[in-house]
């Protein structure tokens, strides 16, 4: 497989898997404050959180002095100026998906560009303005078409596997933020004033955990079982230790099963977060501090995420390298194939190929 379409495919799945991520945020958001009743009249304490959990703070207040929720809402869900808005990141999905038209199935390419050209329409924002809900269960249904479709048209080869690293990888980093926006919350449970039982219920509803942790847990809203489910429970798909498993797996399906000396960078970068969350207890992540645990958890997926490019994308220029034989063309830009490319570098890729 070129190393140009599996960075596509990678960057495809972990884009629909971000405007996912970003729509259920959203819409626990807003069942939360429902909730909340006269706690909603101060809105930045729903929203900022909500901000730092995607990373867009800075973005927000250099365009927004003060926190407003239908603001924040349009922000993230429709505007073009923030990259990872629901809108850019469909965008970005599909424009990975066009670059490898022939690699994919056409209902792929079909359940991508529908929601695209859904999400640009008029009718997205009179949606999103007058029927909120509705508007977020439409991206969360085609982002389950789209798994869906992608499980039963893809074949088990190279182009499942970076599909499913990218999926993986996106959701442990999403699941493990929004578990990061309680951290400063007290663990204390009712009758307790500190405890807020509202914000532990639209943590599990925002990761579609809800009926999941009610089977696992007798202890209906206990924060540290809660934080325990979501991060190191091995059997739900959501949580950090699945996708973690799933990652590492699906390594060493591209790697090879060879000794452990021989295994690529990215195997032996998983296979150490990968035991380290399988071991690691409760008591010791609240003892180092649940942010900073976080912290060091997202530094981890980083590296890996660093080194599958390093190693899969940037493989035929570190063999040119080697060789010491001069490129034909330019070499790549890391993220080439992960950006929504203006229409003159659109226009000058198409020239080339």
């Amino acid at each position: 497989m070129l190393s140009r379409v599996a960075d596509s495919i990678y960057w495809m799945a972990r884009y629909m898997e971000r405007a996912e991520n970003l729509a259920r945020l959203l819409l626990s958001t807003q069942d939360l404050l429902l909730d909340a009743g006269a706690e909603a009249a101060d809105e930045s304490q729903f929203w900022g959180p909500l901000l730092m959990a995607t990373g867009d703070e800075e973005k927000y207040y250099a365009a927004h002095p003060l926190i407003d929720g239908d603001t924040v809402a349009n922000f993230l869900a429709l505007s073009t100026k923030n990259g990872n808005s629901i809108l850019n990141c469909v965008r970005a999905a599909r424009e990975n998906a066009r670059t490898i038209r022939d690699q994919i199935s056409d209902e792929m390419w079909e359940c991508i560009n529908s929601l695209r050209l859904f999400l640009e329409s008029p009718d997205a924002a009179e949606m999103h303005k007058m029927q909120t809900a509705a508007f977020y269960e439409k991206v969360l249904v085609t982002s389950y078409q789209f798994q869906g479709i992608a499980a039963c048209t893809t074949p088990r080869d190279e182009s499942w596997h970076f599909l499913r690293l990218g999926m993986c990888l996106e959701r442990a980093d999403k699941t493990s933020r929004l578990i990061d926006t309680c951290s400063a919350i007290s663990l204390d449970m009712p009758p307790s004033p500190l405890s807020r039982p509202l914000r532990w219920s639209a943590l599990l509803r925002s990761c579609s955990a809800w009926h999941a942790f009610q089977a696992y847990s007798s202890n209906k809203l206990d924060p540290v079982k809660i934080i325990e489910y979501l991060m190191l429970d091995p059997t739900f798909p959501r949580s950090v230790a699945w996708c973690v498993e799933q990652l590492h797996d699906t390594l060493i399906e591209l790697s090879g099963n060879g000794r452990l000396d021989e295994m690529k960078s990215p195997v032996r970068t998983s296979g150490r977060l990968r035991a380290d969350i399988a071991y690691i207890t409760m008591n010791e992540v609240l003892k180092e501090g649940l942010h900073e645990y976080i912290d060091r958890l997202q530094e981890k997926l980083n590296d890996i995420g660093q080194t599958i490019f390093e190693t899969f994308v940037l493989y035929s220029e570190a063999l040119t390298t080697e060789n010491d034989i001069q490129p034909a063309v330019p070499a790549m830009i890391p993220g080439a194939f992960h950006t929504i490319l203006s229409s003159d570098v659109q226009m000058q890729q198409q020239q080339q190929q």
